[in-house]
């Protein structure tokens, strides 16, 4: 039995931009249930080995059936995602093919779907990196590391999905960020 046609946030960018700490307070202010990327990933993880063929996908081809069947049975949701734009996995799915994939999916669910491209200034993700709220999802938090992938990985460039709000978020509070986010929903 179909439920009312659901509504999903996609929150997306670089790896320490505030995806979730944005998710955790939209979710909670909207009464929409989160997902992060850890989620998915961890469960996968606990029996593939990371980043490989088989670990990734299992993932891809999960995410797509549990936000698919979610948006047919009307949940709406907050998902967060790990995007770079040049990034492709070991199964050869780019970002921008995943993130257009999944929009595509979760239409044909009847969805109703906004993509929010999370943006920060380096300095600003390399500070944010090291915030010990990322322990709790076993999250990068090693600031080399993320210089690395900061220098190889484009972050800036959105994906090419339809109704796709981009938001610099380097100077502003989630709270404001959460606040932009519903002032675009109910235009």
């Amino acid at each position: 039995m179909k439920k009312n046609k659901s509504n999903i946030i996609v929150l997306y960018g670089a790896m320490a931009v505030g995806k979730l700490t944005v998710g955790k307070i939209l979710a909670t202010k909207l009464g929409y249930r989160l997902t992060h990327n850890h989620l998915i990933n961890d469960l996968v993880w606990s029996v593939f080995k990371r980043n490989t063929l088989e670990s990734n996908k299992m993932v891809e081809k999960l995410r797509y059936e549990f936000y698919e069947t979610a948006a047919k049975f009307g949940h709406n949701l907050v998902i967060t995602h790990c995007y770079a734009h040049d990034y492709v996995s070991p199964t050869f799915l780019s970002d921008p093919q995943y993130l257009k994939t999944l929009e595509k999916h979760l239409r044909k669910a009847g969805a109703k779907v906004l993509f929010v491209h999370l943006q920060a200034e380096r300095k600003t993700l390399l500070k944010r990196v090291r915030d010990t709220s990322r322990r709790e999802h076993q999250k990068l938090t090693d600031t080399s590391i993320m210089k690395d992938y900061l220098k190889s990985k484009d972050f800036k460039t959105s994906a090419p999905v339809e109704n796709n709000l981009v938001i610099d978020n380097t100077s502003l509070s989630p709270e404001r960020v959460v606040e932009m986010i519903i002032r675009h929903l109910r235009k």
